[in-house]
């Protein structure tokens, strides 16, 4: 007679289960992390606010009398514009900025650079030296202070930059409402995990929990959430699904056209967000109405703030840094803010590979933050 007793588990579901313990276990230290971190967000910043001052050299002519100043510098202005210098100050007290080193090459000497370029200053000056002078314009005080030690800069204080790299941007509500949206990108991870059959090994456990949530900061509601699928589609990670599932409260969207029918006008199965709201029962679930442009240039609809451009303003949270993909695709549907919580060492495109928000040929920019754990 045979009873219906369970086989003992392969040595490959051994290796699965135990991956998959770790991998939750792993989940709630993270979260644990985030609840008892004490430290500000940090904003990830362009190069040129960095603590390291970068250096050109330029030519410096010390002028013979002090009245011919205005006309020297007028003349200089005319003939040898400081294009990409335009943040230092041409003269500091005898001392004025000719151009830099490399204008020179070709010449044998700066007296000859001056005879060849500007003939009428060629005997106005005692004479010349070579130095360094900061590159780049000075983005907060503390660096006008440093660059003015090596020469004159133009500086307009920017209150908000100043606040931003304070330490203390955001405040104790803001770091809470953050920390509970990047605590969410988690528990779906675990959500999905539980949910199917993802765990295969235990090579990289970060890749296996990469979540997201999109939130809507104007009415403190999340909007989207989604889960790295690009087991199944390579191009699925969970950035892309995050922006589809905003495109779906959108009337659009490509990805799963059947799989989200919440009663929430949130792209999310019913199941998700059952668990979501027993977990954070403090937060609002559920996009703004969608308005198209059409419907908008109704009379009834013009003064609507409603039916933004996919991302336009929200704000995204993910579990790990973006790819060069996603970041581009976070562009393009006009994200506001991203949070992220563990660097992508070999494919980051916000921090760790490259700055992609700090780019000024890119047509828009988004402020990016870390430092959750």
């Amino acid at each position: 007679m045979s009873i219906g007793i369970e086989p003992p588990p392969t040595k490959k579901m051994k290796m699965i289960l135990e991956d998959g313990d770790f991998i939750m276990k792993t989940i709630d230290k993270c979260i644990e992390d985030i609840d008892n971190s004490k430290n500000n967000l940090e904003p990830v910043l362009g190069d040129d606010f960095g603590e390291t001052l970068q250096l050109v050299k330029v030519f410096v002519g010390i002028t013979k009398d002090p009245k011919d100043l205005s006309k020297i510098v007028t003349t200089l202005n005319e003939k040898v514009p400081l294009k990409q210098l335009q943040h230092l100050k041409r003269v500091r007290k005898k001392q004025v900025i000719l151009c830099p080193a490399s204008y020179i090459i070709g010449a044998s000497s700066i007296q000859q650079f001056i005879e060849s370029t500007v003939m009428e200053l060629k005997d106005s000056f005692q004479y010349f030296k070579e130095m360094d002078v900061p590159l780049t314009a000075p983005r907060l005080q503390k660096q006008f202070k440093e660059y003015n030690k090596i020469w004159s800069c133009n500086f307009h204080p920017n209150a908000y930059l100043e606040k931003l790299t304070s330490g203390d941007f955001f405040s104790s509500v803001d770091l809470n409402n953050h920390r509970t949206y990047m605590k969410m990108a988690f528990e779906v991870s675990r959500w999905y995990i539980q949910h199917s059959n993802i765990i295969n090994s235990i090579e990289d456990v970060y890749k296996n929990i990469n979540g997201a949530i999109v939130v809507d900061p104007t009415i403190q509601s999340v909007v989207a959430v989604s889960f790295d699928n690009r087991e199944n589609n390579p191009i699925q990670h969970s950035a892309m699904l995050a922006i589809d599932n905003v495109a779906k409260t959108q009337n659009g969207g490509v990805w799963f056209e059947t799989d989200y029918k919440s009663s929430e006008k949130l792209s999310v199965s019913d199941e998700l967000l059952t668990y979501l709201k027993l977990k954070f029962p403090s937060v609002k679930f559920g996009s703004r109405k969608y308005i198209s442009k059409r419907d908008s240039a109704s009379d009834e609809c013009k003064n609507s703030n409603d039916g933004p451009y996919l991302c336009t303003g929200y704000y995204i949270y993910l579990i790990r840094e973006p790819c060069f993909m996603c970041s581009m695709a976070l562009v393009h549907a006009r994200a506001k803010r991203i949070f992220f919580c563990l660097d992508n060492i070999y494919f980051g495109a916000l921090k760790s590979k490259t700055k992609l928000q700090t780019k000024s040929s890119l047509n828009h920019h988004f402020e990016v933050f870390t430092g959750f754990l």
